[in-house]
């Protein structure tokens, strides 16, 4: 059957919403999302993309944005999402498809539609029972609209260590050349840091590279706070796109991963996606007993078809 041509209009705000084969999880860790969002801001830049909103959930994406035409956003999207998988499948030992080919996007033609729209994307965490506010969702980036710390201590440069203070140099040069940080450059520059230090380099890495427009986002509300009202009394609805919706907590991931840190059996997540299936299965039956999690979300969290 031939595919329909995608919606586009000139000057409307597009709904993109983006999943894996197999609904699997995409975001595991703080590197996942870091490495996304400087990815997928540089690329937005590159494309001239106006990025209203972005909301990086366990399994999925939403992006709001506006776009000079329809193949500008087909290629911005197909690049970040190519790049993403590669760098992503040389993290955690796989290989192939990782998202799915089509993704969805409807076109948000009316002030009142946008406002639904930006509404349901950020309060995606709340419906996941992962925040009670929207605001209070780090990778929904809503916080940082006013704030350039909102998950951190506030940082002194005079105070930081000197690891720190090397790590926070070398970001600034990758975001000077526009480039997106890696698995292996996190991996090297949070080496030594402690947790408070950690937090206060995502948030530093998040409002250097931030490509969010959030005074275009506001002009659909009378102002910053008429917006969080607004989100905070309505979550939004979306009609026009074939979400795949799950029911219950998102919250069962994070203590699926906890679970399996306390076993002792593995160092991270890429010890655990890179086993053989039979060992995943057999995984999945001690998790079960231990969480209470449905073969579905083990499915999910463990990338073995259901």
């Amino acid at each position: 059957m031939r595919r329909k041509n995608r919606v586009f209009k000139l000057g409307a705000l597009h709904h993109i919403y983006q999943r894996t084969t197999g609904g699997y999880l995409i975001f595991y860790s703080g590197r996942d999302f870091l490495v996304f969002f400087t990815l997928f801001c540089t690329l937005a830049r590159k494309y001239q993309i106006t990025v209203y909103g972005l909301c990086l959930m366990y399994d999925h994406i939403h992006v709001l944005l506006k776009a000079r035409n329809r193949e500008d956003m087909s290629a911005f999207v197909q690049e970040y999402t190519c790049r993403f998988s590669r760098m992503r499948n040389q993290r955690y030992k796989r290989k192939g498809d990782f998202f799915r080919h089509r993704y969805g996007s409807a076109p948000k033609a009316d002030d009142k539609k946008a406002r639904t729209a930006i509404a349901y994307l950020l309060n995606n965490p709340v419906e996941k029972r992962l925040c009670g506010r929207a605001e209070e969702f780090q990778w929904n980036f809503l916080n940082y609209a006013h704030n350039d710390h909102p998950f951190s201590e506030p940082l002194k440069l005079s105070a930081a260590s000197r690891a720190l203070r090397r790590a926070l140099e070398e970001v600034k040069q990758m975001r000077a050349s526009d480039s997106p940080l890696r698995y292996e450059f996190i991996d090297r520059v949070t080496e030594g840091l402690i947790q408070k230090e950690i937090r206060q380099l995502s948030d530093f890495i998040v409002t250097q590279y931030n490509c969010i427009q959030y005074n275009d986002l506001t002009a659909y509300f009378e102002d910053f706070e008429a917006l969080l009202i607004a989100i905070h009394s309505n979550t939004g609805s979306e009609y026009q796109i074939k979400e795949v919706i799950s029911p219950g907590s998102d919250k069962i991931f994070k203590q699926l991963q906890s679970q399996l840190f306390k076993m002792k059996e593995f160092g991270d997540m890429t010890d655990v996606l890179s086993l053989p299936e039979g060992e995943k299965r057999r995984l999945a039956w001690s998790l079960a007993a231990e969480t209470g999690a449905t073969p579905w979300e083990l499915s999910k969290f463990l990338h073995i078809p259901l």
